[in-house]
């Protein structure tokens, strides 16, 4: 069921989508190159992938990069179509447990509308690097995307096919979190253990959070502003956690923010995390889905999918997740082609 807090985000879907979408020649394939970027001073490998369309002639190839996850069809290690002219930039940040390619299915979607997409690896909340650090100290994922954006928009070789006038983001789960960060929120991790704590049923993260010791994890830096402004647009899909960031801080965001929520979500529990973003941020929109927290994460291999990792694959009873899956890619275009103007 689809549902909205605002009129805007009813008819998100009928702007220029059109439009936007024949920007990409037909028959394109989605091409990507893997980079290697680093942040020295924090000691953190950034290891991101660059997704746009690709030179014409290229061939397309499955690629899964974990086993229970249905392949998509991309062109790594392609060069871009350079005859097409200059495009908005979308960053997309993955969930914890998450990989690179965690939101494929709607990056490939925001190519083929006329993107060039980055998403970003978070040292500590990968599928194969988690550390308590990592999920505790969220506001290094903030400076993650800065410092990726800094060097993509440096780097002679990409540059010239980006508009940096014109960024947007995309966040899940923990990278929703990321997203607001950028957008100028600001967190306190005590404020946010509060709030777990009086949480009469718990979701996930806050049983986590209040079970874990993460007393002898460096705080330096919680405090510091992560504002971002040339991301004018950010998409935030199951976001979390928000508890913890302040009220002033919201209300100053200037940015256009959309919140895509899942209603069944256990992981990060909705009404306290991506409703409540909705009501304290101006202008924000909100939409309102019968889905579960891991409905956004890419499609299952029927029958290995839930036997292998039954918490990512398994939806709520009459989820479809494909079909969630276009029509969250159709809302999600519709919203940055209003905003990244």
């Amino acid at each position: 069921m689809f549902h909205s807090t605002s009129l805007l985000a009813r008819v998100a879907v009928l702007v220029t989508l059109l439009a936007c979408a024949a920007t990409q020649p037909a028959n394109a394939v989605v091409g990507t190159q893997t980079l290697d970027f680093s942040d020295a001073a924090r000691g953190r490998k950034l290891t991101s992938e660059l997704w746009f369309s690709a030179a014409p002639g290229t061939r397309a190839e499955s690629f899964s990069v974990l086993l229970p996850i249905t392949a998509i069809e991309i062109a790594r290690n392609a060069v871009p179509d350079v005859s097409l002219r200059t495009r908005p930039l979308i960053v997309v940040s993955h969930g914890n447990w998450g990989t690179r390619y965690s939101q494929g299915w709607l990056i490939r979607e925001l190519v083929n509308a006329g993107y060039v997409v980055l998403s970003v690896s978070h040292p500590g909340t990968l599928n194969d690097d988690q550390t308590l650090a990592g999920r505790t100290r969220l506001w290094d994922r903030s400076r993650d995307v800065t410092v990726v954006l800094n060097a993509l928009l440096a780097d002679d070789k990409w540059r010239p096919l980006i508009d940096a006038q014109r960024i947007g983001f995309v966040g899940h789960s923990f990278g929703g979190f990321t997203g607001l960060s950028l957008a100028g929120a600001r967190f306190d991790l005590v404020q946010q253990h509060a709030a777990c704590d009086a949480m009469k049923v718990k979701d996930m993260y806050c049983q986590a959070l209040l079970t874990e010791d993460y007393a002898s994890v460096s705080r330096v830096g919680m405090a510091d502003s992560y504002l971002d402004a040339r991301i004018k647009a950010f998409y935030l899909m199951a976001t979390g956690p928000s508890q913890g960031f302040s009220t002033e801080s919201l209300l100053s965001i200037k940015a256009s923010i959309f919140l895509d929520t899942a209603r069944f979500d256990t992981v990060l529990e909705p009404i306290g995390n991506s409703t409540a973003m909705a009501k304290r941020i101006p202008k924000a929109i909100e939409v309102l889905r019968d889905v579960s927290h891991f409905t956004y994460v890419p499609l299952c291999k029927p029958g290995i999918g839930k036997l292998v990792a039954p918490l990512i694959c398994t939806d709520q009873d009459g989820v479809d997740r494909a079909g969630t899956h276009s029509v969250v890619a159709r809302s999600a275009i519709a919203f940055f082609a209003n905003t990244l103007q």
